[in-house]
C-alpha cells in the first residue's frame, strides 16, 4: 500500500511540475506602421468585385463565362499600376498569372486567392448575395469571406506600394483561379508552368485558418491559425443491390435495413484517432494559453492523450475532425415509389483524410463494414498533403506580421480540414501556408458556404494591412 501511495505522489508531482512549466513561449515582437489607406475606395472596389457573378459548377455548361471575362477586365481598371507594371498571363480555364518583377528572383513567392463562388439560394438571404450592400459597416454578398477578399488585399496592397515606386527584394506572383470550388483545373495548370520555367518558390500563401476566438479548449484569447497542411479527399459512392418487390410483402430485412445497419456500424466503428505534427504543434502553442486544468491535459499527452481522444470524438467538430479521417454520408437514394422496394440504394460518403491514413485504407475502412452485394465508383480523390515546417523563416514572417496586426493574438500552426489549391504547389515547395488575414467571429465563420455570407469593414481593411505589411518584407 505505502509503494501505490509513494507512486500517486510522485505521478501528481510530475503532473503539476510539467503543468507549472507549461507557460506560454515569448512572443515575436513586431512593431509595424499601419499604411494610410482609402477605406472607401477599398470597400467599394471589394463591392464591384461581389457584383460579377463568378460561380463555379461542376457542369461547366451552367457557368456564366461572360461574369468570368468581366471580372479580369474589371481588375485591369481597378488596379492601374499592376496592370501597367506586373506582367500578366491567363493560364488553364480561369486563371490569372501577375509576375511583379523584384531585384531577384532567388526566392520568389506566391500569393494565391479565388474568385469563384459556391452557388447560392437566393432566397434564403436577407439581402441581394450579389449586391455588394455595404450596411452598417458590413459588406453583403457571397464570396466577401470566401475568398475575393483575400484576392482584394493581394491587389490593393501591390496597387499601394507601386504607387510610391516600391520595388520588390524578389520577385512575388499573384496566382488567382476560378475555379478552385470545383477543383479544377486552372492552379494545377499554373504548377506546370512554374515547373516548365523551372521556378521554385520561396513560399506559398493561400487561403486557410483565420483569426478567431474560442476555438480551442480553454483558450479565451484570438487565434491566428496558419494552415501547414491539409487533410486528403475521398468522394466515394456506393451502390448496394437488392431484388427489389413489392413494398406490401417486404422480405425480413429489406435493402433499406441493410443500408441504415451499415451506416449505424459505420457511426460506431470510426476510423482510428492519430495526433499528427500540425496538431501537436497546435497543441502545445494553444493549451500554454488554457486553463489549469487543460495545460495539465496537454503538457501530459502521453498520459491524457487517451482522454482527449474520447473527448474529442464525443464532442465531433473541428476538434474531431483534426484528429481522425472523417468519413460522412451526404448523399442518399432509393425508390422512387412509395410502394415499390428499391433494387437498388445510393449512397454518397465525402471523406477528409488524415496525413495517417490513405485513399485506399479510408475506402477499405468504409466498404469493409457493409454485409451486401455492392459496386462502388471513386468520383474524385487525392491524398493529404505535405506537411511544411513550422520552424522556418517563412513561419515567422508570417507570425511576425500577424502579431503586429493583432497583438493581442496567439499564432499557432494548425491542420486545414478543408481543400486549398496551394496543395498543388506541394509539388514544387516545401513552404505552403493557409491563412486568410481576416479576424472573424464563430457566427461570421459559420457563413461560409451558407447564406447571408459578409464581412466586416474592419476585417476587410486589416487583410488589405496585412498583406501590405507582408509585400514590403519580400
Amino acid at each position: 500500500m505505502i509503494y501505490i501511495i509513494a507512486g500517486f505522489i510522485i505521478l501528481c508531482s510530475l503532473l503539476i511540475f510539467n503543468t507549472l512549466k507549461f507557460k506560454p513561449s515569448k512572443s515575436l515582437s513586431s512593431q509595424i506602421v499601419l499604411k494610410d489607406l482609402d477605406e472607401n475606395s477599398i470597400l467599394n472596389h471589394l463591392s464591384q468585385m461581389i457584383q460579377k457573378k463568378t460561380i463555379s459548377y461542376l457542369d461547366e455548361s451552367q457557368m456564366d463565362m461572360g461574369e468570368f471575362d468581366d471580372f479580369k477586365s474589371m481588375l485591369d481598371e481597378l488596379y492601374p499600376n499592376v496592370t501597367k507594371y506586373c506582367e500578366k498571363q491567363y493560364i488553364g480555364p480561369t486563371g490569372i498569372l501577375y509576375k511583379w518583377k523584384g531585384l531577384s528572383d532567388e526566392k520568389p513567392v506566391v500569393l494565391m486567392a479565388h474568385y469563384d463562388v459556391v452557388p447560392v439560394d437566393e432566397k434564403s438571404w436577407d439581402q441581394p448575395p450579389f449586391s455588394g450592400l455595404l450596411i452598417d459597416d458590413v459588406l453583403w454578398g457571397r464570396g466577401t469571406l470566401d475568398t475575393k477578399t483575400t484576392l482584394l488585399g493581394v491587389l490593393e496592397a501591390a496597387e499601394h506600394q507601386l504607387k510610391s515606386g516600391y520595388v520588390p527584394k524578389n520577385d512575388i506572383y499573384f496566382s488567382f483561379a476560378g475555379d478552385e470550388e470545383t477543383s479544377g483545373q486552372s492552379a494545377p495548370d499554373i504548377v506546370r508552368y512554374f515547373k516548365s520555367n523551372e521556378i521554385k518558390p520561396y513560399f506559398v500563401l493561400d487561403e486557410g485558418g483565420i483569426v478567431t476566438s474560442n476555438v480551442f479548449p480553454g483558450v479565451s484569447k484570438p487565434a491566428a491559425l496558419i494552415g501547414i497542411g491539409e487533410k486528403g479527399y475521398l468522394d466515394l459512392q456506393v451502390q448496394i443491390k437488392s431484388s427489389g418487390g413489392h413494398a406490401a410483402a417486404p422480405p425480413s430485412k429489406t435493402i433499406v435495413t441493410v443500408l441504415a445497419e451499415w451506416l449505424v456500424r459505420l457511426d460506431s466503428n470510426k476510423t482510428k484517432t492519430a495526433l499528427t505534427l500540425p496538431v501537436l504543434e497546435m497543441f502545445d502553442r494553444l493549451g500554454r494559453h488554457s486553463t489549469f486544468l487543460y495545460r495539465m491535459i496537454f503538457s501530459n499527452l502521453w498520459l491524457f492523450s487517451p482522454l482527449l481522444r474520447v473527448m474529442f470524438s464525443k464532442t465531433g467538430g473541428q476538434m474531431n475532425a483534426l484528429i481522425r479521417t472523417t468519413t460522412s454520408p451526404t448523399i442518399l437514394s432509393g425508390s422512387d415509389a412509395y410502394n415499390v422496394l428499391p433494387t437498388t440504394c445510393e449512397v454518397g460518403f465525402n471523406c477528409r483524410i488524415l496525413n495517417t491514413d490513405t485513399i485506399e485504407s479510408t475506402k477499405t475502412h468504409i466498404l469493409s463494414q457493409l454485409k451486401s452485394d455492392y459496386d462502388y465508383k471513386i468520383v474524385e480523390a487525392r491524398e493529404a498533403s505535405k506537411i511544411s515546417p513550422s520552424d522556418s523563416e517563412q513561419f515567422n514572417l508570417m507570425e511576425e506580421i500577424a502579431l503586429g496586426i493583432w497583438p493581442n493574438a496567439i499564432v499557432s500552426p494548425y491542420l486545414m480540414t478543408a481543400a486549398t489549391d496551394s496543395r498543388h504547389f506541394c509539388e514544387i515547395t516545401d513552404h505552403v501556408m493557409r491563412f486568410a488575414p481576416m479576424q472573424l467571429s464563430g457566427e461570421e465563420l459559420s457563413l461560409i458556404h451558407s447564406h447571408n455570407e459578409r464581412i466586416r469593414k474592419e476585417s476587410v481593411m486589416e487583410c488589405v494591412q496585412f498583406y501590405c505589411q507582408l509585400i514590403e518584407r519580400l
